[in-house]
């Protein structure tokens, strides 16, 4: 009935380049419309990794693929507790090392995601995993070379010299190698978010074109990746210090930084080599990203204020284009989620340690099982997707997350017993349950929320550019928390910080319901009638259309969007070209009381 999407784009192809003078803008842009393409199609027999690829090659290309995840997300872990673990134990009397490193990190994050995602759009793929795990690598024992320092000559000395009774040169060398943390720490942050929207989203999609079970087989495992080495990381790095000192768990630390680096150069290296895939549209990028002869030394040699400016236009411009889209609803309620307490950080820890009395062991447990039950969202979310539709299910899934946490927040009220005490039995059960029991809802969410975007900006043609968007969203609420604990920063005060994080959830449920029930024009008078009744059950397809559609409505034609119906200006001599989506026809629902019907 429709044209197939390669033939439209084939005709334009052919039409384009005997007509029509390009400027350098148009040139970038049709080369990104090329080579970002859909890539999760509604079927096909390409198959994993695209045509003539064998089964078997496939098999060791993805187990490749998630042993480089295992390594990276392992290692990155390991870094995480053992960075605050370190700061904590040479700075004992205070928080602030600790708390600088996670402060800057967040913003650093928040202001440079961002052009992070630009560089994945615009650099080779290979290329661009390449230099980020060697800077990340770097960092990393960069780091660790510090904390060597800090554990041997200038131990005795470190703790002092922080509050400034020392000599000045170990004041100075103990402040050096802070502020050298902290820098080499946020800038470690854009080189994990760089691999993270490089692999996680660009390499993962391509991957699984024209097969969206695959896709959703991918995520997966790469989530439980992620949750395993969470729990197991901490673990590693508590044995190391436990029986062989701070000094040398820094040590194993270093080194098997060093030998992890080689090994994920040649996993994807592997990856890229058995995916021709992800080779396809490299060499008209690479021509498109050619800079043009300068023609002056000013315009060679540009100010740090016109680059400054330029960049806070280019993100300006991003933000107004994200907010646009119709994923943005649920990007906001996924990045909602990062305000909250309610997990075991360190601030969570404190509290049920300081104010409930529970030792190192039992929180052990506890943390463990939330790894668990987290285990078991990564294994419902397929299936409540076959079953309901992935839009149904985010919204299922995060609304189980609201429903367990409601009556841990009676536990915060009631029940609670004197202060270093764990309270009645019951508290106890509704506290460490509930937080359990949501860790369900909460991954099984983030895997429907990950797939739609993925999904959402799969044509896109600067698609990991807003995709590391979504990341600055979860860093602007992780600074939220950050100021929030700091509002409130006893263990008394703590259970208003957990009712502001119940809310958060739950404006993140409600943002899910109202942003999908906008996109597909519905109407609703009632919660339970919008939670059972109106998600139509979308397949993969439809999400990508509804994206498509929205994007070829739009009528602005700039760096960072997508050219619209073709038009010539009012000199005549340029013209922008309309990106082509497979047309779909509108759903328009209408609720009649609880029943739901297709006009």
């Amino acid at each position: 009935m429709y044209a197939p999407m390669s033939e439209l784009r084939r005709s334009a192809s052919v039409e384009v380049p005997a007509q029509i003078e390009f400027d350098e803008v148009e040139m970038g842009l049709l080369a990104d419309q090329e080579e970002q393409r859909p890539l999760i199609g509604s079927g096909g027999d390409e198959g994993l990794g695209g045509k003539g690829v064998a089964p078997d090659t496939n098999e060791w290309a993805v187990a490749c693929l998630l042993l480089q995840h295992v390594s990276s997300t392992f290692t990155a872990a390991c870094y995480d507790f053992a960075s605050f673990l370190f700061l904590i134990e040479v700075f004992k009397d205070t928080l602030v090392p600790a708390s600088l490193v996670g402060l800057f990190t967040k913003l650093t994050g928040l202001l440079l995601s961002g052009y992070v995602g630009g560089l994945v759009d615009r650099v080779r793929r290979l290329r661009l995993v390449r230099l980020a795990i060697g800077a990340e690598k770097s960092f990393k024992l960069a780091n660790y070379a510090l904390f060597l320092v800090l554990f041997g000559p200038l131990r005795p000395y470190a703790q002092a010299a922080f509050h400034g009774d020392a000599s000045p040169l170990i004041v100075g060398a103990t402040w050096t190698i802070l502020v050298l943390t902290v820098a080499f720490s946020s800038l470690l942050g854009l080189a994990n978010t760089a691999m993270t929207v490089a692999i996680e989203r660009d390499w993962v999609m391509t991957i699984a074109r024209n097969d969206p079970p695959a896709l959703t087989k991918l995520n997966t495992n790469i989530r439980r990746i992620d949750l395993l080495s969470k729990l197991i990381a901490p673990l590693f790095v508590s044995v190391l210090s436990t029986f062989g000192g701070y000094l040398f768990a820094t040590t194993i630390l270093l080194l098997w930084v060093a030998v992890t680096c080689a090994a994920e150069y040649f996993w994807i290296e592997v990856v890229y080599r058995r995916f021709p895939v992800l080779a396809e549209g490299e060499e008209a990028k690479a021509l498109t990203r050619l800079p043009t002869a300068p023609t002056s030394s000013d315009s060679r040699l540009p100010s740090m204020w016109r680059q400054a400016g330029k960049w806070w236009k280019r993100e300006r411009g991003d933000w107004a284009e994200f907010i646009r889209l119709p994923i943005f609803a649920s990007s906001i309620s996924i990045a909602v989620i990062y305000l909250t307490t309610l997990s075991y950080d360190g601030t969570f820890i404190a509290y049920i340690k300081a104010a409930r009395g529970w030792d190192d062991a039992f929180i052990a447990l506890m943390r463990g099982l939330c790894v668990v039950t987290g285990l078991i969202g990564t294994w419902v979310m397929p299936r409540l997707e076959k079953s309901i539709g992935l839009e149904r299910a985010g919204a299922w899934s995060i609304w189980f997350e609201i429903g367990c946490l409601a009556p841990v927040m009676v536990s915060f009220f009631y029940g609670t017993g004197r202060y270093g005490e764990h309270g009645d039995v019951w508290n106890s059960v509704v506290l460490f349950g509930g937080i359990a029991l949501s860790r369900i809802g909460l991954w099984s969410f983030d895997l429907c929320q990950l797939k739609e975007l993925q999904l959402a900006l799969d044509s896109h043609p600067h698609r990991n550019r807003l995709t590391a968007l979504q990341l600055s969203l979860s860093n602007l609420f992780d600074l939220a928390k950050y100021a929030l604990t700091l509002a409130a920063s006893t263990p008394a005060q703590f259970k208003w910080t957990a009712v502001v994080s119940w809310l958060a959830v739950l404006a993140g449920g409600e943002g899910v319901l109202s942003g999908f029930a906008a996109s597909v024009n519905v109407s609703s008078t009632c919660l339970a009638s919008r939670l059972l009744h109106a998600f139509p059950r979308i397949d993969s397809s439809s999400i990508r259309h509804r994206a498509d559609r929205h994007r070829a409505a739009a009528t602005d034609v700039s760096h960072h969007t997508t050219p619209t119906e073709a038009s010539e200006d009012a000199a005549g001599s340029k013209r922008n070209f309309a990106f082509k989506p497979w047309p779909h026809p509108n759903n328009v629902q209408v609720c009649h009381g609880a029943a739901w019907v297709q006009e």
